[in-house]
């Protein structure tokens, strides 16, 4: 990564209010899944970077992780000043790392290693970047994209999504029993879904855990590119990991990187209907580069059964070079956050490289 005569990072709070003091009204009519967006500003503090940034919140404070400019993990906490993630200054990565809280309390960074496997590594402090040694998950992933990683909501359990070079998806569990973390013994490859071939660093897919009203229970919902570029969605029962169904996306998009997806409402619990919290959690955004190059959303207000037609984010478009991440915007859950690593070639408003994003309510 580098930095711009390194200026003083803002805090999340800060984005915050400038995110809500830039807010945009849609053009036509507003409905419950789209209501209003903010413009793109700065995410990165003037930082470049080689993928969009990937975000968790533990305990209130946030933990980021992107790939630098020179290949390396690098990492900020709370807002704080980019540094390679724990000192390690030969992680190296050919994918956007990934971040998630698990076990309960704990960070926990993923990244292909170049020898595309899987390995983790547990934050010990966030505010000193001090993590544990990298530890490899089971060989056989073969992948060549980044890890997608699914905290089930009880928290015991994550399961990881992997590109492999078959165009497959290689799946893993890992458990947590009383703080030893115990993997599958080896990988399962899921024939069911066949990824789209039109991009250099492809990620698979971005997964959820939501309520499924079509079959009456908590579901694992896959968004991926497909060989054609259209986005598909497919269904995986959580208890066994077995296949239940998939279906292309409604609309006409074409994509040319993966798919960054993320529901509303609260992350470790899936609500059924008539619970608290079962509507908003059923709003569900996806995201990606079209073959325009530009990034394109939609969103769902059903679990991601349907959507509400494909666009450009309001504003001015926003050429990416990698997969958008989304996320819940931190401390609130009520919007989505967007950020994505800026394509210099495609547009001026931002340097090329420098990590911008923008909220969708």
């Amino acid at each position: 990564m580098t930095s711009h005569h390194r200026p003083h990072l803002r805090a999340w709070r800060v984005l915050l209010a400038s995110l809500a003091g830039l807010l945009l009204l849609l053009t036509g009519a507003v409905g419950p899944a789209q209501a209003a967006e903010t413009q793109w500003i700065d995410f990165g503090g003037n930082a470049r970077a080689l993928s969009a940034v990937y975000s968790v919140s533990v305990g209130g404070l946030d933990y980021q992780v992107t790939r630098g400019t020179d290949g390396n993990v690098w990492f900020r906490y709370a807002a704080g000043t980019w540094r390679p993630l724990g000192g390690f200054s030969t992680a190296r990565t050919p994918s956007p790392p990934r971040i998630v809280e698990f076990p309960r309390g704990r960070a926990m960074a993923l990244i292909r290693g170049t020898d595309n496997e899987i390995w983790y590594s547990q934050a010990l402090s966030g505010a000193t970047n001090s993590w544990t040694s990298w530890t490899r998950f089971p060989a056989g992933s073969n992948a060549i994209g980044s890890p997608l990683v699914t905290v089930q909501p009880a928290g015991s359990s994550i399961f990881l999504d992997v590109p492999n070079a078959h165009r497959r998806i290689s799946t893993m569990v890992m458990w947590n029993f009383g703080g030893v973390l115990t993997p599958s013994s080896r990988w399962h490859v899921d024939d069911h879904a066949l990824l789209g071939t039109n991009h250099t660093d492809i990620e698979g897919d971005s997964q959820i855990a939501i309520y499924g009203t079509e079959y009456h229970r908590s579901v694992l919902r896959d968004f991926y590119t497909g060989a054609d570029h259209r986005v598909y969605r497919e269904t995986i029962n959580p208890s066994n990991n077995t296949f239940l169904s998939v279906e292309a996306v409604n609309g006409s998009a074409e994509c040319a990187t993966g798919v960054g997806a993320a529901h509303l409402g609260a992350q470790t619990t899936v609500a059924a209907p008539g619970q608290p919290g079962f509507s908003e959690q059923q709003r569900v955004l996806i995201s990606c580069v079209g073959t325009d190059g530009y990034v394109w959303e939609s969103t769902s207000s059903n679990g991601g059964r349907t959507f509400d037609g494909w666009r450009h984010p309001s504003g001015y478009s926003a050429p990416s070079r990698s997969t958008p991440a989304v996320f819940p915007t931190p401390s609130e859950n009520r919007s989505w956050t967007i950020d994505i690593r800026w394509n210099g070639r495609g547009g001026t408003v931002f340097p090329d490289n420098s990590i911008v994003a923008k909220k969708v309510t």
